[in-house]
């Protein structure tokens, strides 16, 4: 039979047509093949790397291994009081002998001081004097779980973290379905921390993830004013209430929280740190929130737990004035100041004059 030259043509072109789906084929395939690859990789990259899921931490941890020289390291771990209250910088002045830095992050309590404590000593830095603040609210321990998980969220944390966060009242039902994103989907688990390192003006202030980034070299930040109005101060004060009062009102300071911080010094005396528990100053108007002998019950646990561990606690809260904060709790450059010179002389000095004992 004689074969039609439209014949060839008509399978030369179906031929055409097969090869180039196949081909389109493989390459999409292959596509998808490298995009799941990167995601995996860096999903892996991430989980051993705390600072690439937690810039908090992680730009603050820079900052501090950047300034590692063998001189004794006094580290301040705390919330956003020991962020804009601690003037590491000021200790050093006073004290040449000696490093000092501030590791306070926002929302932080003793949970999250456990786990920062636990990366630290990972990556060698173990700290001659450990400061650690506790903030009240941050030991309200609810059915629901401790405060502290609003922040300290899944993303951010590595399997074990996990574990032992959950170990502490955490809802697993949260945590671990986010961590599993940071491992397998990071693109999209981890977007507000790559884009607030790549192109940070596409997102809100709140979602950067760079509270730490505008520190000074020793972790510390101060207000950009020094200043408020008297009608400033009552709005702000009354904001603080608002956050504040129905929290201390539940709080109840033998919870999970306070098991997180005996752990935390049991660390310390385990590994041979010396450790001081800090309550940090407060306004008049933010200690006015505190219910009718929580304050009391507050000082007593604290300071139960301290002396259990062969540490001791500090009760700080009445060192400064009204004037001195912006808000009732977070201070102002002169109540940093004011602050942390008293603190060099009541316990940093005190200490390394005692040989560090």
């Amino acid at each position: 039979m004689a074969v039609l030259a439209s014949d060839l043509v008509g399978h030369t072109r179906r031929d055409k047509s097969v090869s180039s789906s196949r081909r389109a084929t493989r390459a999409l395939l292959c596509a998808v093949a490298l995009i799941l690859a990167a995601q995996l990789g860096f999903g892996a990259y991430a989980e051993r790397n705390p600072k690439r899921k937690d810039p908090t931490y992680g730009d603050k941890f820079d900052k501090l291994a950047a300034r590692s020289d063998g001189r004794p390291l006094v580290l301040m771990l705390g919330s956003s009081r020991t962020l804009l209250g601690f003037h590491a910088g000021q200790v050093e002045g006073e004290l040449p002998g000696v490093r000092a830095f501030n590791f306070g992050t926002p929302a932080s309590g003793p949970i999250t001081h456990l786990v920062y404590l636990r990366r630290l000593l990972d990556t060698g830095i173990v700290p001659a004097l450990l400061l650690i603040e506790v903030l009240p609210p941050a030991l309200a321990d609810g059915a629901a779980g401790p405060g502290e998980q609003l922040f300290l969220t899944g993303e951010r944390l590595s399997s074990s973290e996990v574990d032992l966060v959950a170990r502490f009242g955490f809802r697993e039902d949260r945590l671990r379905p986010a961590w599993r994103e940071s491992v397998y989907a990071p693109a999209s688990a981890l977007r507000f921390q790559i884009l607030g390192r790549a192109v940070p003006s596409w997102i809100p202030w709140n979602l950067r993830g760079d509270w730490s980034r505008n520190t000074d070299a020793h972790g510390w930040a101060t207000p950009p004013r020094q200043t408020v109005t008297p009608e400033e101060r009552r709005e702000r004060t009354t904001n603080a209430d608002a956050e504040y009062r129905a929290t201390l009102a539940v709080t109840t300071p033998e919870g999970r929280p306070m098991r997180a911080l005996a752990e935390l010094l049991d660390l310390c005396r385990v590994v041979g740190i010396h450790a001081r528990v800090i309550a940090m100053p407060e306004a008049p108007t933010f200690r006015s929130l505190y219910p009718d002998g929580l304050s009391d019950r507050i000082v007593k646990s604290l300071e139960s737990v301290a002396n259990a561990n062969g540490s001791g606690f500090l009760d700080a809260r009445q060192w400064l004035a009204e004037e001195d904060f912006y808000d009732g709790h977070h201070m102002f450059r002169a109540g940093a100041e004011a602050f942390t010179r008293r603190l060099t002389a009541e316990v940093i000095r005190p200490h390394f004059d005692g040989g560090g004992r």
